[in-house]
């Protein structure tokens, strides 16, 4: 009778031991599946991005070499457009905006003065969507990626922003605005040593502009630089000698370093 009971008792220890490993191997099987099925669908989903994309480019040059247009309506339409811009009249820019369109081949540019009516009208979603389809077209626009920085500011998405600043800068670093855009940024996440390159880049690219010299200078002090600060204070004052507030803070920096050199002597 023991003999029988030690029997059951192996099979059923067996049986357990087998059902688990089944248990293991199925929701291994399981995992494995479902890991299978989401990279299938991350690469499809890929793949159709991809299409949509040459999709889009393939639908925009068929319909450029479709169209014929009147140059002088054009013209006109187009004129009318950048007149309502200047006086920020954004409805009528955007209408007229539309309606060239349809009169010229030249659709990207104009898509370019839409978008930024867009921006400047505050409707960021229609800007955003608009400049990235442009991108779609154009990868290599610094224009386009300014901007894009430029909408992420308004959102106060600042992260976002800084990469579209540095995708502008890395294709056109003579931009004097761009650099102050993305030091402005800098600044304002409390990062004031790169800020501070950032304006210096930008005074390099424009040494008389006493705008571009104070942030530097600012930022030099933010960040503890102060001789470079005073350097960049007495810069100011060799293109506007009689600069009230940069004298004051030269003095200020100067007390500052004398401070700092009573500290360091022991």
């Amino acid at each position: 009778m023991l003999q029988l009971y030690l029997f059951i008792g192996a099979v059923l220890a067996i049986t357990i031991i087998v059902a688990r490993r089944n248990r293991i191997f199925n929701r291994e099987k399981k995992r494995k599946f479902k890991e299978e099925v989401a990279q299938k669908v991350d690469e499809l989903h890929k793949e159709r991005q991809q299409m949509q994309k040459e999709r889009f480019r393939e639908v925009y040059l068929n319909e450029q070499k479709k169209k014929t247009y009147d140059f002088t309506e054009y013209k006109l339409t187009i004129r009318k457009a950048d007149m309502a811009m200047a006086k920020k009249q954004w409805n009528e820019a955007k209408k007229f905006l539309i309606q060239s369109m349809a009169l010229n081949q030249d659709e990207f540019n104009i898509s370019i003065k839409l978008a930024k009516v867009y921006m400047e009208s505050s409707d960021l979603k229609r800007a955003q969507e608009l400049y990235e389809r442009l991108l779609e077209i154009d990868g290599k626009n610094p224009i386009l990626f300014e901007n894009l920085a430029k909408i992420f500011v308004k959102k106060k998405k600042y992260r976002e922003a800084i990469g579209y600043y540095v995708q502008a800068i890395e294709l056109d670093d003579k931009d004097d605005k761009k650099l102050v855009g993305l030091g402005s940024l800098y600044q304002l996440l409390m990062r004031p040593s790169l800020a501070a390159e950032c304006f210096r880049r930008a005074a390099e690219l424009k040494p008389r502009e006493i705008k571009y010299l104070f942030l530097l200078a600012d930022a030099c002090r933010k960040a503890g630089d102060f001789e470079n600060a005073l350097f960049t204070y007495e810069k100011i004052l060799t293109v506007e000698p009689y600069n009230e507030k940069a004298q004051s803070n030269a003095q200020d920096v100067r007390i500052k370093l004398n401070e700092m050199e009573k500290v360091m002597i022991p």
